[in-house]
This record gives structure tokens, sequence and C-alpha cells, in this order.
């Protein structure tokens, strides 16, 4: 009996290998579709349908193929099948083995194409895509590979998607050409945030494109680089003008959106660019007395002995008292305010940007020598928060 149940199955199975491959047009869009699926994610019987998908196709697992992705900006299904349709439109259809929508990619397999035909074909899509349902794509296809490394090419492809956050210039790229830089190196934040703070604009933007270059050369995963940026912009910001804060808080919401590195550092540069102008000093409201000491102040802001005696004494050879009295005059603050302010806000750049800084480290980059518990108890006072608790709360901010 179990022997006459068995006999039975392997004619059922007999049947359906034969209708098959004698019926292939009848199932070949069936089986181009979910083949594809199956095969990638390794689910059900994925080995047995790929020999049959072999057999109905008169090809074997060793036939050289390209496999190709389309990644959109926005997601968006119809667009995602416009591309199906538009690349099959492109295409001989006798190139195209295989073809479906896989995770949220337009996934195509075809046979062994002259490469500038394939790229040619690619950026046609690309173009047509782009201008018909106004949605970005970009395309990766893979070296020759023979079919039956599908699954592994998949995987491959799918991690050079981060290369477009980069490079939104270029929409077609073979995956050969996908270079991943040292992704251990952070970019400083070092000068920044003093730079729009004190209005120097020329200075702000040369510390911003070291900024983005260290980014662009590293290429860290796009989720971490926008961390990098949030942390940026946050620093940059709090220099603005208090009633325009809220206005600015709304850049990180679009920063977190951002398609693209190139499109953050435009946004970031214009913004910081922004409010180091208006923190420019205007050349009459100073004498040359202040000018002088407010340079001095910007030299010698790590110096234990900066003080307003020790500038009067040793650099501008004046009396203590008149230099105090035309400092608070000018500038609105007295002298050691002035100075605390200013050590703090470069605290806040170094504590958030300093991934090795201890905090003695930065207590003693900024003056106050070895004694680092009177450090965190000015910076508490001027802050609201520990060194350690702001370290944690900017933290979080970026993950927000």
């Amino acid at each position: 009996m179990q022997e006459s149940k068995a006999s039975s199955h392997e004619m059922r199975d007999d049947s359906f290998e034969r209708f098959v491959l004698d019926d292939a047009d009848f199932v070949k869009p069936i089986l181009r579709e979910n083949l594809l699926k199956s095969y990638i994610y390794g689910t059900g019987d994925a080995l047995e349908a790929f020999r049959l998908f072999c057999g109905a196709f008169s090809t074997d697992q060793e036939t050289p193929v390209r496999m190709v992705l389309f990644s959109f900006a926005e997601h968006m299904n119809v667009a995602r099948l416009y591309t199906l349709n538009e690349a099959e439109r492109r295409f001989d259809t006798r190139d195209i083995i295989l073809s479906a929508i896989v995770a949220g990619r337009a996934t195509f397999i075809v046979r062994d194409t002259e490469e500038g035909t394939l790229r040619s074909a690619l950026h046609s899509v690309c173009d047509t895509v782009k201008q018909t349902e106004g949605v970005k794509i970009s395309a990766v296809y893979s070296r020759l590979i023979p079919l039956s490394d599908i699954p592994q090419t998949f995987g491959r492809l799918w991690s050079c998607k981060e290369y477009f956050f980069y490079s939104e210039n270029s929409d077609v790229i073979c995956e050969d050409k996908v270079k991943t830089g040292d992704r251990s190196a952070a970019p400083s934040y070092t000068g920044i945030a003093q730079a729009v703070q004190s209005g120097d604009e020329k200075l702000t933007k040369e510390l911003l494109c070291g900024f983005f270059d260290t980014l662009e050369r590293s290429m860290p995963p796009p989720a971490l680089t926008k961390t990098y940026c949030l942390e940026l912009y946050v620093s940059v910001i709090r220099n603005c003008d208090p009633e325009m804060i809220e206005e600015y808080m709304k850049g990180i919401d679009l920063i977190q959106r951002a398609r693209s590195l190139g499109g953050i550092k435009a946004f970031i540069t214009e913004r910081a660019a922004e409010i180091a102008s208006a923190n420019k000093p205007k050349e009459s409201i100073y004498s040359q007395l202040v000018k002088d000491t407010l340079r001095i102040i910007d030299e010698n802001i790590s110096n234990e002995k900066l003080s307003l005696r020790w500038i009067a004494k040793n650099h501008l050879f004046t009396n203590v008292d008149y230099l105090g009295k035309v400092f608070k005059k000018e500038v609105g603050k007295n002298f050691s305010h002035y100075v605390m302010e200013k050590r703090m806000e470069l605290a806040k750049e170094l504590i958030m940007g300093g991934k090795r800084d201890r905090i003695y480290e930065v207590a003693e980059k900024l003056g106050y020598g070895t004694n680092s518990q009177y450090f965190s108890q000015v910076f508490k006072k001027y802050t609201g928060q520990s060194p350690l608790e702001y370290k944690e709360s900017v933290r979080l901010t970026s993950k927000q």
C-alpha cells in the first residue's frame, strides 16, 4: 500500500514537471517572478524550483548573467512597477531571464550583455522614470556571475545602495566601482561652533569643508553619517539669535530625511554661514583696544594665566581698571564673564566632538589646568548639566 502511494506521488511529480517543461510559455511569467524571490530568500523548495526553472528556460546554473537592482529615492510602488515595465521595454525580452520586485527593489537577471550596452539601457530607464514619474532612481549592476550565485550577489548589491548617498550625481554604477573608505575615521567638530559664534564666515566654511571631506572619504553607513551631521548642526544653531532657535530646529527633521550627503552639506553650510554672518561684529563697535583684547583672548583661551590683569600688564601695557571699564562698556559684559562663556561654548564642542577626550583633558585645554572638578562645577552652572550628562543628552537628541 505504501509503495502504491509513493508510486502515485512520483507520477504526480513527473506529471507536474512535464507540464512545466511542455507548457513553459504558459507558466513563464509565474516562474520568473516567484522563483527569483524564493531563490534569493531561500524560501520553500528553492533549489528544486531552480532546477525546474533551468529545464523550462533551457539554461543551467553556470550560465553567465548579471544582476541589476534599481533603488528608489521615494517609496512608490507605482514607480517600481513602472521601472519593471520600462526596463523590460529597453531590453530584448530574450535577454531578461528573471525579474521581480524583491525587498522593494526592482530586480533583474539578464544574460551576458556588453557592458556599454547595459549601462546605456540602465541610464535610459533612470532618465525615463525620472521624467515620467518624477522619481529619482539609481541602478547598480553586478560583475558577470553564474546563475546559481543569485542569492549571494543580491546581498552584495544591496550593500552598494549606500554608495548613492555619497554620489548623488551618479545613477548607474557597477559593483566593482563601489569603493568603501576607512569607516573608522570620524570627522572633527573642533573650532566650527566657535567660528560661527565669533562671526567668522570664511573660517566656518573652511572647517565645514574639512568635516564633510572626511565623511566623503570614509563613507560611514548613512545612518552614522546623519548622526555626525545632527551633532554638528545642533552645535551650530546654539549660536543663533534665541528668537530664531525654533525655526532652526526644523532643520533636524530635514537632515534625518535627507537622501544624500550633498543635500545635508549644502543645508548645514548655508545655515552656519547665515548664523555666522548675524554674529559678525560690526567694525565700528569696538575700539582698537578692545579688538586687541578679544584677539588675545582667542589666542590664549587655553592659558591658565589668562586674566584681565595679565593682558593689561604683559600685552597691552595699560591700566587694568581702565581696560576693564572700556571692555565692559563696549562688549556688554565684564571680562571674566566673557572668557567663561567663551570657554564653556568651546567645552561643549570638545565634549561633543572630542571622542577620545576625558573631562580632565578638556579642562586642561580650556585653561583650568588640573582643576577638572572646578571646571565641571562651572560647566554645570552654565549649562545646567554636568559634562557627562551633557554628552549623553546630545547623543540621545541626535538619535531622535
